[in-house]
């Protein structure tokens, strides 16, 4: 009798102990796990690996001319693909022929302005040029991230560390250019029609506004040149949606630029020679 009472109690601890540990296992289980047997977990681990994952996002290929990477990419002139040393003999020689382009087509102008009266007549249409500056300046504001787009990188050609971001030089000259081209048409239209009437104010010089302002877009067309030759140099797009520019479409916007730097030198030539003469 004693033996039996003795082993009742013994079957009754297991049993509570077995029932505590039980209790214990279940609340370390995640709870979708508790009440799932071994077997359905081992065919669910073993059914996951054949189904299909989420595919991963795709990402975009660079664009050449669009974007630090994109610019880095062959571009249609291959200059971008040479040496470091080779690259900035391409930029400084581009800056060379325009400045000798510039010089000889300013020449040509001052002969057949002195040789033609009509070259003299036709000459007070120039100053309509301000309207494609004060155009130009403002979609710097409208286009930004095109014109940010043009803007060299930092290390480009192994010379170009200019400071300041993209967006701040972009902002500039575009504030540049709508002053200047402001200043030029006002002046060109005081000096054409209203030169008994109004004296032309003398911003930066004696010269008056128009030469003052000619001046100033010669310079600032000068500063910018570089986002230009970015463009040829490494297929720089703008705007950046817009197809490639051909070499030879880089020539001519280079023989442009030399007649654009010659008008705006002979428009500007007085405040360079009052500029000159305060030295």
């Amino acid at each position: 009798m004693k033996c039996t009472k003795t082993t009742l109690a013994f079957m009754a601890a297991v049993a509570l102990i077995a029932s505590m540990q039980a209790t214990t296992v279940a609340g370390f289980l995640p709870q979708q796990q508790q009440g799932v047997s071994a077997t359905q977990l081992q065919a669910q681990s073993f059914l996951d690996r054949f189904r299909p994952k989420d595919p991963e996002p795709e990402v975009p290929a660079a664009i050449q001319g669009v974007g630090e990477e994109g610019c880095n990419l062959p571009s249609p002139s291959r200059v971008n693909t040479l040496a470091k040393p080779f690259q900035a003999k391409a930029f400084v020689s581009y800056f060379g022929t325009l400045a000798a382009g510039t010089a000889v087509f300013s020449g040509f102008l001052t002969d057949v302005t002195a040789s033609y009266e009509w070259v003299e007549a036709w000459r007070t249409t120039w100053p309509l040029l301000g309207a494609v500056y004060l155009a130009a300046g403002i979609t710097h504001f409208t286009l930004g991230e095109a014109y940010e787009n043009i803007m060299p990188q930092k290390g480009a050609w192994g010379i170009w560390y200019l400071p300041g971001s993209a967006k701040f030089h972009v902002a500039w000259t575009g504030v540049a250019e709508i002053l200047g081209g402001a200043g030029l048409l006002a002046g060109g239209i005081i000096d054409a029609f209203f030169p008994v009437y109004f004296d032309s104010p003398n911003l930066l010089s004696t010269a008056g506004l128009m030469s003052d302002s000619a001046a100033c877009l010669f310079l600032l067309t000068i500063a910018v040149t570089p986002a230009n030759i970015y463009m040829y140099t490494h297929g720089a797009r703008l705007p950046t949606d817009g197809p490639e520019i051909p070499v030879t479409g880089h020539f001519i916007r280079a023989a442009m630029q030399i007649v654009l730097l010659g008008l705006l030198y002979q428009m500007g030539e007085g405040t360079f020679d009052a500029w000159r003469a305060a030295l």
